[in-house]
């Protein structure tokens, strides 16, 4: 019977969901499916292994293992960057399925995106994610199973086009005027050409349409319960349900005949929060062997901080998920990576504190699907 995998974050994000993805996958390629059921292009998930470090926005983190990647309903999609990573991971075969209502982000996205973060200071990546669902919201849209027809597509770009021009007429002088700067070097007629291009990297399906055709669905999960728009802390959050929710919704609507659901949360052995917004006031960490940390200070995003974990919201990010699947039986693991960076860190300690009891714990001392090993079964 085919099995369910959910890579969940329980903090702010960048907790390692690329590495337990590519983990899991190792285990059986040729049967696993990795399923992005939250987020979209905006993601940054490092895999790495002997012969490179990559870090995923585009592509599942089973890439490297020649695994495909399913993106649902609940996503977004940038062709320009599909087409730009999709070349260069070419020698891996790379393989998306897309959902025809995974929603399409535009440069329109983006610069509206970017002028409201000068302003805002919310801590977004500046890369459309948030605009793309707010415009779906009101109803403007754009899907992936548009990218096929040229003339759809240069209509729903006039569309959206027209849209953030009203929207602009009500915001200040300061924000219109960075909008238009983003837009000055903008080629459309690329936006487009990409389009179609990524049609060599892509096929339109709803995930029913994969269920006889995989053993194992890997639900790799975007940021951090801590980021969710529901549990998070506002206006510091994420437009998007980051928590087994949406991975719950999936599996019970398209997979009717799934056995086993497994519920990997990842934590680092620190607390990290990438972007403005609150952090549990805890004390400071000294880490080590982190000189390859993948996270650095961005335009949009802000510093990159870490301090020790604060037990009482990994307790509260826990029961938040516990909330959406009650009604069904999983099996829960823990993965606990970076252990290499704080050596005197204590699993043990950490357990005892935590009001939930996982089946396995794993915990990763590098980079590396290797590096990964069972701590308490």
């Amino acid at each position: 019977m085919p099995k369910c995998s959910l890579v969940i974050d329980l903090g702010f994000g960048d907790a390692g969901k690329g590495l337990t993805t590519d983990f899991l996958a190792s285990q059986h390629p040729e049967q696993s499916l990795v399923v992005r059921f939250s987020g979209g292009h905006q993601i940054g998930h490092t895999v790495s292994t002997e012969a490179q470090t990559h870090t995923f926005s585009n592509f599942g983190s089973g890439t490297f293992l020649g695994v495909p990647t399913y993106y649902s309903e609940y996503t977004t999609l940038f062709p320009p960057a599909i087409l730009n990573e999709g070349e260069f991971l070419k020698n891996y075969e790379p393989r998306l399925y897309c959902h025809p209502l995974a929603m399409i982000t535009t440069i329109y996205d983006i610069a509206y995106n970017r002028a409201l973060e000068k302003l805002q200071h919310h801590g977004s990546c500046g890369l459309g994610f948030g605009t793309t669902i707010a415009r779906n919201k009101a109803e403007i849209f754009f899907y992936a199973n548009d990218l096929q027809f040229k003339w759809v597509v240069k209509q729903r770009l006039k569309s959206i086009k027209n849209y953030y021009e009203t929207c602009l007429k009500s915001q200040p002088t300061e924000i219109q005027d960075y909008y238009k700067n983003e837009l000055k070097d903008y080629n459309e007629d690329y936006f487009i050409d990409s389009c179609l291009a990524i049609q060599k990297f892509y096929s339109v399906a709803s995930l029913s349409d994969l269920e006889d055709k995989f053993e194992h669905f890997i639900f790799e999960g975007s940021q951090g319960i801590l980021l969710d728009t529901q549990h998070g802390f506002h206006p510091h959050t994420t437009w998007s349900y980051t928590s087994s929710k949406n991975a719950i919704q999936l599996i019970k609507t398209h997979l009717k005949t799934i056995s086993d659901i497994d519920i990997f949360y990842v934590i680092r052995c620190y607390q990290t929060r990438h972007g403005n917004g609150p952090m549990a006031e805890t004390e400071p960490v000294t880490l080590q062997n982190n000189e390859n940390e993948a996270n650095v200070t961005n335009e949009f995003q802000g510093v990159f901080r870490t301090q020790a974990l604060d037990l009482e919201l990994l307790n509260y990010a826990l029961s938040c998920d516990a909330i959406h699947h009650q009604d069904l039986h999983s099996h829960k693991h823990l993965v606990i990576t970076c252990l290499d960076q704080l050596p005197h860190f204590s699993y043990a300690n950490l357990l005892q504190k935590l009001d939930f009891k996982f089946n396995t714990v794993y915990g990763s001392y590098g980079p590396r699907r290797e590096c990964i090993q069972k701590l308490l079964d």
